[in-house]
């Protein structure tokens, strides 16, 4: 009998909804045109003939997971070769681009300084014509002449330029808007006033012309980075961290924890080796090149004391900010800042939860962070969470994350625009990554 995969049915599984810590023990769930039917006790439900079918047996499935602060490889960041033409679109295969996140359970991404390029990107994948990650997309605005050139952000020189980005970012289809450090305060409020006029959301740094009560209370919803809030702290005391955690709660400010992106850059400045550390032969080279131009401009002549600094912060602030955050209520996201060096997309979302539970939280709290809540920020009501009419982006694991946060690397396979991709085919597809950007090193 021919096999309708238009159906799948997942048999005998261990069902994480995400809604509570409890677990549905030997369940089966029915998906059906990319949405979640039915689920049932295996013991009294009857799997249909004729559909495709996947044992779950004594594995666990769990909503797609959600990374909040990735950026792309894509035609700005040609920027960096200073007079070199880089690459071209052809040479920039976003089918193998977003394969690392997809093949690390990963179903969607927020792209904190999206490119033109992405607007295409992500509607041939909403339509189902690319295999890839729903894809959120931010355009990065700043003041001039201090960070990332145009086109990777726009910089703007005063409150009318300020709006016009806006109107603009709004007008060609950008999903949010990154607000980042050396806005001035004018440029800043109207983004924010005229973001707001047109629903678009604005999410980013905390620009050093404004303060953390500053920003709280403006209508930012989400800071990208707990680092952000050092440019503001002088002490790193249990009150400084009481303080700030209350403030925030109080706005329902949503914090993007990016544990990952400090840990990483503390190895790197220890290690330059970490610029080739296992997992970069899936990485584009172009993404290579980006790692090694930031170590060698940004990383590189940071002087001892910096680097004292950050180690101290991390260890003294960060995580025990983000510890008391949760415990106050707050609002935490799971983001890596992939593309900064050295932090490679997909994996190390999964690093960034065990960061997380390293500093306090529990399993289910730091899986909440890449499940549940981003979806929960970007008001999807249908996503997030195993549930009945929910959409049926799922992974499939091999051992319980709730006892382990590990375990949510132990991937068996990933369900994604209504496609069933097991863990064989997800490495073979990997492999096929790892060639092409060998051969097109070569070129």
């Amino acid at each position: 009998m021919p096999v309708d995969e238009k159906v799948t049915v997942f048999e005998h599984a261990n069902i994480i909804q995400m809604n509570s810590e409890d677990i549905l023990h030997d369940y089966s769930l029915v998906v059906k045109g990319g949405i979640i039917q039915k689920i049932e006790s295996t013991s009294s439900f009857e799997t249909p003939k004729g559909v495709r079918t996947i044992d779950a047996t004594g594995k666990y499935l769990i909503p797609g997971l959600s990374d909040m602060h990735v950026h792309l490889e894509g035609l700005a960041w040609n920027v960096v070769y200073q007079g070199n033409n880089g690459y071209t679109p052809e040479q920039l295969s976003y089918e193998h681009l977003l394969l690392p996140y997809i093949a690390h359970g990963i179903t969607s991404v927020n792209v904190m300084s999206a490119f033109p390029e992405l607007l295409v990107i992500r509607d041939s994948i909403n339509k189902g014509k690319l295999l890839g990650p729903q894809l959120t997309l931010s355009k990065m605005i700043d003041g001039s002449g201090k960070a990332w050139p145009p086109p990777i952000s726009t910089w703007v020189n005063n409150p009318q330029e300020a709006k016009n980005a806006v109107i603009e970012t709004k007008n060609l289809g950008y999903d949010r808007i990154k607000v980042y450090s050396f806005l001035d305060k004018d440029c800043y409020d109207t983004i924010v006033k005229t973001s707001l006029e047109l629903g678009i959301p604005v999410d980013g740094h905390i620009p050093r012309s404004t303060s953390i009560e500053y920003i709280a209370k403006s209508g930012q919803s989400m800071i990208a980075h707990s680092e952000e809030l050092l440019n503001f702290v002088n002490d790193f005391n249990t009150e400084n961290i009481e303080s700030i955690s209350k403030l925030l709660v109080d706005n329902e400010i949503w914090i993007t924890a990016t544990l990952i992106t400090t840990n990483n850059l503390l190895h790197l400045l220890e290690d330059p080796n970490e610029l080739n550390k296992e997992g970069t032969e899936f990485q584009h080279p172009q993404a290579k090149d980006v790692w090694n131009f930031v170590y060698q401009n940004l990383y590189k002549p940071m002087p001892a004391s910096h680097r004292e600094y950050l180690n101290n912060a991390f260890s003294e602030f960060q995580k025990p900010f983000i510890a008391h955050f949760q415990e106050e209520g707050g609002k935490i996201l799971a983001g890596t800042d992939a593309l900064v060096p050295p932090t490679l997309p997909g994996i190390s979302l999964h690093h960034e939860m065990e960061l997380l539970v390293e500093a306090g939280l529990t399993p289910y709290e730091a899986l909440k962070t890449a499940t549940i809540n981003p979806q929960l920020f970007l008001e999807n009501e249908k996503a997030g969470i195993v549930e009945e009419g929910k959409s049926a982006n799922l992974v499939l694991l091999a051992g319980n994350p709730l006892e382990h946060i590990s375990n949510t690397q132990l991937i068996e396979g990933v369900f994604i625009q209504n496609q069933w991709i097991n863990k064989t085919e997800l490495k073979e597809k990997m492999n096929q990554v790892s060639k092409s950007f060998r051969e097109l090193k070569r070129e």
